[in-house]
């Protein structure tokens, strides 16, 4: 798992990572929608989610030392990454450096670019 990995000793290299944002782009939910393009951006993860009083997702944090992908378009619906479809899951990471996590959402946009 993704999450595993980037927590570990080191950070995957670019080439297992491009594979994972692959796997999720091939997922069901990214081919879903009348626009095939994929607008996907960084963001730090957010920690401490909850529900609030009308039942959407929220979240307390932030933590600074980590980088994750959101693409609305592949089915992330937010809340804990835990919560989406495995291959969603991988794309949001979470990644180490933003450099990271900002190169697979280049790819990632790329290869879903609006025609």
């Amino acid at each position: 798992m993704m999450q595993d990995m980037v927590m570990g000793s080191g950070e995957p290299g670019l080439r297992f990572v491009e594979a994972l944002a692959k796997e999720a782009m091939e997922s069901d939910a990214a081919a879903s929608g009348p626009d095939r393009g994929h607008y996907p951006y960084v963001r730090q993860v957010r920690t401490g989610w909850h529900r609030d009083a009308g039942g959407a997702w929220a979240y307390d944090g932030v933590d600074g030392h980590l980088w994750e992908v959101f693409c609305e378009q592949c089915g992330d619906a937010d809340g804990p990454a835990e919560n989406q479809d495995s291959a969603v899951h991988q794309l949001r990471g979470p990644y180490r450096h933003k450099h990271t996590a900002a190169h697979v959402a280049n790819e990632h946009f790329k290869a879903f670019r609006a025609s």
